[in-house]
């Protein structure tokens, strides 16, 4: 039995349910949901962030735990056109079949921005793998000086801004480019945790809500459209965008830190936090297949369907030491390091 359920991981489990919730949700509310929600993610992941000067390990433990995981979803999802594909290949002996399975397989393997449907947040573990190493890489070089580090951060913002007004139409593999704007809000997760004084003062939350009210204003009022869409690089205006973005990962924390008190909640947002990878890969299948259940148009029955069955079955393939290690990355010979659960995203 748990001894103490830690608001980081109250702060995860909310983080999920928000993410499934802006997949559920109507448009016109998950807009806002889509101004802080990924932000969150690379938040959370640089709060948790603790160097390797191992460059060689932190790359294995990442990718067992991150990589692996992708591929095996990948594969597992994919597998149906691909027989479909074959299927048709034997029936007609047509080429095309041929070419349009080549052609799926090519489009698998670049991942990124062009996979949607049931890959659509395949996106965010790789641009999260990338940003982990280089993130892991620059601060193990240069952390010791503050003012250098911050313009290398301020670099990648300014970079990534260039990249959304001026090469959109460009589509990189594994959405590699995000990480310009991903390393930004992961470094601000880890000066939380450095500094915690930055994040803890006890008007932050106030100022917080208020910018989040304002912006919600200029938004609906002033038809100044406020849009941020990390995988699609829409990041939508200038250092506006960084704020929202802030103000909305303070005020989940904040929630996060209330929730932490209450006994159940705090249970059940541990409970999603451990399932939280298994639930960001298998909540878009299952809404898709149940898109046309006259139930799942009821936003909470949808929420709780896109929670619930994927944590039935991450406790299921929990229990098996191979889908264990190929669906969850638990890999523990991959190195001696020792890295807590939390790490992982």
């Amino acid at each position: 039995m748990l001894q103490k359920i830690n608001w980081i991981d109250c702060w995860k489990g909310l983080a999920i349910v928000i993410f499934v919730a802006s997949n559920t949700l109507e448009i016109e509310i998950t807009k806002y949901i889509f101004w802080f929600h990924m932000p969150l993610f690379f938040f959370i992941s640089g709060y948790l962030y603790k160097e390797k000067y191992d460059y060689l390990s932190f790359f294995k433990n990442k990718f067992f735990h991150l990589i692996v995981p992708y591929i095996s979803f990948l594969i597992l999802f994919s597998l149906p056109t691909v027989a479909i594909y074959i299927y048709e290949f034997l029936q007609t002996k047509r080429s095309e079949s041929v070419y349009l399975l080549f052609t799926f397989i090519l489009k698998q393997l670049y991942g990124g921005q062009i996979l949607s449907g049931e890959f659509d947040i395949f996106w965010f573990i790789t641009s999260l793998f990338f940003t982990q190493q280089l993130y892991n890489f620059i601060y193990t070089k240069f952390g010791n000086y503050n003012s250098l580090i911050n313009i290398i951060v301020l670099n990648f913002y300014c970079l990534a801004m260039i990249d959304c007004w001026f090469f959109n139409d460009i589509r990189f593999p594994w959405n590699i480019n995000v990480v310009l704007m991903a390393l930004p809000f992961y470094w601000l997760g880890h000066m939380a945790y450095k500094k915690p004084a930055m994040f803890n003062f006890k008007k932050l939350v106030s100022i917080a809500i208020f910018m989040f009210i304002i912006q919600l204003l200029i938004d609906k009022w002033f038809i100044i459209d406020i849009t941020f869409d990390m995988k699609s690089k829409n990041y939508g205006l200038p250092i506006i965008n960084l704020f929202i973005a802030i103000s909305g990962i303070v005020i989940v924390q904040a929630l996060a830190k209330i929730v932490n008190r209450i006994t159940f909640f705090n249970s059940l947002a541990y409970q999603l936090s451990t399932a939280s990878m298994v639930i960001m890969y298998l909540h878009k299948p299952i809404q898709l297949g149940l898109e046309k259940s006259v139930f799942f148009n009821e936003a909470i029955f949808g929420i709780f369907t896109s929670l619930f069955i994927p944590y039935i079955i991450y406790k299921v393939t929990s229990n098996f030491s191979l889908t264990r290690k190929y669906f969850l990355g638990e890999f523990k010979s991959v190195s001696s390091i020792k890295v807590k659960s939390l790490s992982k995203v």
